[in-house]
């Protein structure tokens, strides 16, 4: 097998992991729940009675998953993602990371602009090639239409950041 195609994860630690994880989910609920209270008073069941069977049913289940999944170990030797498509994912993950990381810093607009951008410029050869001016008047005309749909028309301004902070000054010192 190559190294693009290979087995990045094995489905049995998927399982393993997932389940161990809401099995201790369960578990902390089942502690938030005991503070709470968990028993029945005259007014019938305290604050923390049903969450803490949640709780409970939540880490039964999973447990039973731990259980299953060192059971079927051998069945479960599959790959549950390769190299190739994890790699496939990332190409989308991080801009998709990069793109919500930005827009604090440089507002929705311009945060969307760049990443139509990217991705614009990323994919240019199939099936035909984008051209720079084709980029840039799909990229900046989604994000003014964005800009004139929602701040001018719906009146629900989204964060522009430090470019629309600047335009609202430069507007209130032109008053």
């Amino acid at each position: 097998m190559s190294t693009s195609t290979s087995a990045l994860v094995g489905t049995r630690w998927v399982e393993l992991g997932l389940a161990l994880f809401t099995a201790a989910l369960g578990g902390v609920v089942m502690y938030g729940s005991a503070s709470s209270g968990i028993g029945w008073d005259d007014a019938g069941p305290q604050a923390g009675y049903f969450p803490f069977y949640i709780g409970l049913l939540m880490s039964a289940a999973s447990l039973t998953t731990v259980l299953i999944t060192f059971l079927q170990w051998r069945r479960l030797s599959e790959a549950f993602v390769s190299r190739e498509a994890f790699n496939r994912v990332l190409k989308v993950f991080v801009p998709i990371v990069l793109f919500v990381a930005s827009m604090p810093l440089i507002g929705l607009y311009l945060a969307s602009a760049g990443f139509i951008a990217w991705f614009m410029w990323r994919d240019r050869q199939r099936p035909q090639p984008y051209g720079w001016m084709t980029i840039v008047a799909v990229a900046g005309g989604a994000a003014l239409a964005s800009y004139l749909i929602f701040a001018l028309w719906f009146k629900v301004p989204l964060d522009a950041g430090p470019l629309g902070d600047l335009a609202a000054l430069a507007r209130r010192m032109l008053k």
